[in-house]
């Protein structure tokens, strides 16, 4: 059997200070019981990365960088894991669940009281390895792009929002925001059969990207609104994805059908105000919305990995940029940057 030596020293991404972002060397520990050490591929820049730190809403902490869209290689195995071998490869949580909780042996591990995700309280993936729990890497299907792969993140929050939205064949679906999530959530609502599916994009390039992927109605969100055409072409489901400050919940509220459902996948960063009335009187279920499960026959993750693999040539585009490791500080400002086109941002590592 051929021994593989564990790396003790690799490059990695590293927040300097609240927007300011360089790489430096770190070392690189060996996996313990239950770890996989992966070596990193693939590594997508996330709106919650830009928000985070760009904007400073959150606090800055030496010595941690980003990243938590990945996918690599098994590099080792910590004692007692039996797998992936080395040289799989792989999709992954990039957090840390304690694995014993209610939850987490309920396959909700998403609600883990003690979750912590990478770049957030402790080192994220951007960089050439991440130590990932070996009961939640996945396997990533021959032939698919790492750039695609690193895509199971972002598209499995999707695919999981819609999944506990109820989803099913023949609904209308409006999307709210044309980011990576919205993009997605057209995407898992084109395959889930749906019979009408608009979206609000503010660029060109997210609106051309959305019809690709099953889009057939495309909007402003200056078109959406209590009493607009939008409010009346009977929306099932609506899709926040947007958060921050904008007042989509209310949209939300305002446009979708009677009974129906509202999701929201977005991360709002300010309180928001919102009349309750037509909540009460037309019976709308508000549905939140975070990561993604193992409860069911298949993970959400697998699930996810199937559908790029099913759309593969479709979802590709949607990564519109890549820089080596070394232009981690150029990826974000590219990133940020969305008049450059820029829909998914990948760091190479």
């Amino acid at each position: 059997m051929t021994e593989h030596p564990i790396p003790t020293a690799g490059r990695s991404a590293l927040w300097v200070d609240t927007n300011v972002i360089g790489v430096s060397d770190v070392p690189v520990a060996a996996p313990g019981p239950g770890e996989v050490l992966v070596r990193i591929r693939a590594c997508g820049i996330c709106g919650s990365d830009l928000h985070g730190f760009h904007t400073g809403s959150r606090r800055f902490i030496p010595g941690i960088g980003p990243g938590h869209e990945l996918a690599g290689e098994v590099a080792a195995l910590g004692p007692g894991v039996a797998g992936p071998a080395v040289g799989t490869r792989v999709a992954m949580l990039a957090g840390q669940v304690c694995g014993v909780c209610h939850f987490c042996r309920g396959g909700r591990y998403q609600l883990c009281p003690k979750l912590r995700i990478g770049g957030g309280t402790y080192p994220g993936g951007m960089g050439e390895y991440f130590m990932a729990q070996a009961d939640y890497v996945y396997l990533v299907p021959d032939g698919m792009p790492w750039t695609v792969a690193a895509l199971s993140e972002p598209c499995g929050i999707s695919l999981h929002g819609l999944k506990r939205a109820g989803i099913k064949r023949g609904d209308r679906v409006l999307i709210l925001g044309a980011g990576t999530i919205g993009l997605f959530a057209a995407l898992v609502a084109r395959d889930a059969g749906a019979s009408k599916i608009g979206i609000t994009a503010r660029y060109p390039h997210q609106a051309e990207a959305a019809r690709s992927l099953g889009a057939t109605d495309v909007f402003t969100s200056e078109e959406v609104g209590p009493g607009s055409p939008v409010s009346r072409m009977g929306w099932d489901i609506v899709v926040e994805t947007v958060g921050g400050s904008a007042p989509t919940l209310q949209q939300a509220i305002d446009v979708v059908e009677r009974g129906g459902t509202i999701l929201l996948l977005g991360v709002h960063t300010e309180p928001q105000s919102i009349q309750t009335g037509r909540v009460f009187f037309h019976e709308l279920t508000i549905v939140g919305s975070f990561g993604y499960d193992n409860v069911g026959l298949r993970s959400d993750y697998d699930e996810t990995l199937a559908l790029l693999a099913k759309y593969q040539d479709l979802v590709a585009p949607l990564v519109t940029h890549t820089y080596p490791l070394d232009q981690a500080a150029e990826a974000f400002a590219t990133a940020l940057d969305k008049r450059s086109g820029a829909i998914k941002v990948t760091v190479l590592p």
